[in-house]
């Protein structure tokens, strides 16, 4: 046994397992960190511009709700409220998948459609041009701000195909704002449950049956009748929608969840929820969908904004992976292999005591492990030519003979030296040609041991050094 003194003292090696432990956390809290930023002006939970519905989520939460924003893509959420945001071009697939799975049993679920197309605003609008604006330039617009540029319809083929959308032009007819028919519920929306829309002509509206048939049962409807925002009426139980639509046949399936299609963003993106009325309007219809009333601690479950179906989605990175089921018990499990190696490694007496190499062991396990697999298999005779060539390789290097030569060549120098250092053995040619005509296992080894002889008595012979280099030269 031999001792192998530490390369490092217990101070040093304590120091190194810190400092390497304190970078791992650095590197999962830079990994954590840098998300792109959410009030980019786009239609989503966090946008601030004109089109945006951080009006909505700010409400919820004043309202008492738990107002929570998702960045990962494919997130099905489960036991909250989802209000998905998908853009113009988004991945019809992924709406429908999600949406499948969470009508399925896992929660409600409102998808406001597309309408208005806007840009970033650099120019405050409400600080005019000055006199001295050309030299100074303008007032920067607050972060977030857009302008409308213009209006269309959302292209998701795949998703509710039998559901039509319609966006009323912009000298089409008035809209005279929105209604509902269930009447007011609060004392705060006035005497009538109806108000007005920021554009009364290019209303986005719509109506038709999802894939199983199921009709579209109004919630919201226009001054003039069109369908605003609306549930589909599947069998199940939904109590608070079914009497804010009115209808007539309630369901009894306690297991599905409600989808709610808002055709009409402005009844509830920030510059719709501008007007009381609607922002009173918006807040009950998602206290509708998932179930209740809501109010002060009364909400039922969470308000999840999508944002990964907006545009600025994330993937998850090793930080919230690693402490996230299912890999949080994998953390652990490392975190105590870890500690337990380092009080392994600080609790021992002495340098460590290492025994014999493994290497022999090593090679006699694999040319063993070689052998036998030779044998099952039944082919010997495919080891004598390259055992021969094998044979004649080392003797080459060992006698120091020329590389390029050819086989014969190489034969026949090493026979010259053989009949001088060892005259009673056989010739190297005759003896590798008899290996390579040998066809059964015991005629091989037989043969294989005179090339073995032959190489032993060359290579590693007791015969004096001076006759082995003159015997080169002669070579």
């Amino acid at each position: 046994m031999t001792h192998n003194p530490a390369a490092f003292g217990a101070r040093g090696t304590f120091a190194l397992v810190v400092a390497g432990f304190i970078a791992f956390i650095v590197l999962l809290a830079w990994l954590g960190t840098g998300e792109q930023p959410a009030n980019t002006g786009g239609a989503h939970g966090q946008g601030k511009g004109i089109a945006g519905y951080a009006a909505l989520a700010t409400m919820l939460g004043a309202d008492g709700a738990q107002v929570r924003f998702n960045r990962m893509p494919r997130h099905f959420g489960g036991g909250d409220l989802q209000i998905l945001t998908p853009l113009p071009g988004a991945d019809a697939g992924d709406i429908a998948g999600r949406i499948r799975a969470r009508r399925m049993g896992l929660g409600p679920t409102i998808v406001i459609t597309p309408k208005w197309r806007t840009e970033t605003l650099t120019d405050d609008p409400r600080h005019p041009p000055g006199p001295f604006s050309a030299l100074l330039g303008r007032a920067r617009a607050p972060r977030g701000w857009t302008t409308i540029t213009g209006a269309g319809l959302p292209q998701w083929p795949g998703f509710l195909d039998h559901v039509g959308v319609t966006l009323s032009p912009h000298d089409g007819p008035p809209a005279h704002g929105w209604r509902r028919s269930d009447g007011p519920k609060t004392p705060a929306e006035g005497p009538m449950a109806k108000g007005p829309l920021p554009d009364d002509h290019m209303v986005l509206s719509g109506g038709g049956f999802d894939d199983g048939g199921h009709p579209l049962v109004p919630l919201v409807r226009s001054g003039d009748g069109r369908i605003l925002a609306g549930y589909f009426a599947d069998g199940g139980a939904y109590p608070a929608l079914e009497a804010m639509a009115g209808s007539p046949k309630p369901g009894d399936n306690t297991t599905l969840r409600p989808l709610v299609l808002v055709f009409e963003p402005d009844l509830m993106n920030n510059r719709g929820l501008a007007d009381r009325a609607t922002a009173m309007n918006a807040l009950r219809l998602v206290q509708a969908a998932m179930g209740g009333e809501g109010g002060g601690r009364a909400w039922p479950m969470p308000v999840e904004f999508d944002l990964a179906l907006a545009g600025i989605g994330e993937p998850r990175n090793l930080l919230t992976l690693a402490f996230a089921p299912p890999f949080l018990a994998a953390t652990i499990c490392l975190i105590v292999a870890m500690a337990g190696v380092i009080w392994r490694g600080f609790v021992r007496f002495g340098p460590v005591e290492y025994g014999a190499p493994a290497e022999i062991a090593g090679k006699i396990a694999l040319v063993g492990g070689g052998a036998a697999l030779v044998l099952r298999a039944r082919r010997h005779r495919l080891m004598a030519g390259p055992y021969a060539d094998a044979c004649r390789e080392r003797l080459q290097i060992a006698l120091g003979l020329p590389r390029q030569r050819t086989a014969d060549e190489t034969d026949a120098a090493i026979e010259r030296i053989q009949r001088l250092v060892a005259p009673g053995t056989m010739p190297f040619g005759e003896a590798a040609a008899r290996l390579g005509a040998a066809r059964g296992a015991a005629a091989i080894a037989a043969r294989a041991a005179v090339l073995h002889g032959i190489e032993q008595a060359l290579a590693h012979g007791d015969h004096p050094s001076t006759q082995r280099s003159s015997n080169r030269g002669q070579a």
